[in-house]
């Protein structure tokens, strides 16, 4: 999560494109609730509040309309767009192709250095379940699917992959609670299917995997644990 300090240092660090730094940093702050729908984003106050021009201010509110994130309103101009449950189960939907496709090319190309990294990751998430640690899961859950994701080896896939895991993070909070049980079953059988090169496993299993997510997630805003619109 970005806190302001985070953003300043890496502003001033500039590891990353300015823009994307800032996009990255409002983006976070769309999906994390900081900005609600029908905020108006100003590049003017953004570019002050981050003490930068407003040239990537404006490129990195040019991405997130690309996105869907934001829109521009006559009389209003760049404003936030709600993501309701019908736009989450569509992404779901996209992910549950996109992450068996990734499983399926991870069981081809994964190393075993990157398998130990999962393995890693695992244990990480375990002790998280065990403690009854939603945020350190949601941390070492990000990182496991970044290290499988990278394994695929197909840079495209990688920045669609990243780019709607970004928004399923967003319902850990409702389907945690309601699948940690089957939660390290289901990683440690699509692990053991990549370990083991056996690529249509892996696939079936990562589909599997994500449809039980989705499905979690629609029980939980039929109870009203999360958005309905």
């Amino acid at each position: 999560m970005f806190e302001k300090a985070e953003i300043h240092t890496q502003l001033e660090n500039q590891r990353k494109p300015l823009r994307y730094t800032v996009y990255e940093y409002l983006k976070e702050s769309i999906l994390e609730g900081r900005y609600q729908k029908g905020d108006r984003l100003t590049e003017a106050e953004i570019a002050k509040e981050l003490a930068i021009s407003r040239t990537p201010v404006r490129e990195a509110l040019r991405k997130l309309e690309q996105e869907g994130l934001v829109a521009y309103e006559l009389g209003k101009g760049i404003v936030v767009i709600y993501l309701g449950a019908k736009d989450m189960l569509e992404i779901y939907s996209i992910m549950m192709a996109l992450e068996g496709i990734a499983a399926r090319l991870a069981a081809e190309n994964i190393s075993s250095n990157e398998i130990t990294a999962l393995e890693i990751k695992l244990l990480e998430m375990q002790k998280a379940i065990a403690n009854n640690d939603f945020p350190c899961y949601q941390n070492a859950h990000r990182e496991f699917n970044e290290i499988l994701f990278n394994c695929t080896k197909n840079k495209h896939l990688i920045g669609l992959l990243k780019r709607y895991q970004d928004y399923i993070v967003r319902t850990e909070s409702i389907t945690w609670y309601k699948k940690r049980d089957r939660l390290m079953e289901e990683h440690s059988a699509i692990l053991n299917a990549i370990r083991h090169g056996d690529k249509e496993k892996a696939e079936e299993l990562m589909r599997k995997h994500v449809e039980h997510s989705r499905k979690v997630y629609l029980s939980g805003i039929e109870e009203g644990d999360g958005e309905t619109k």
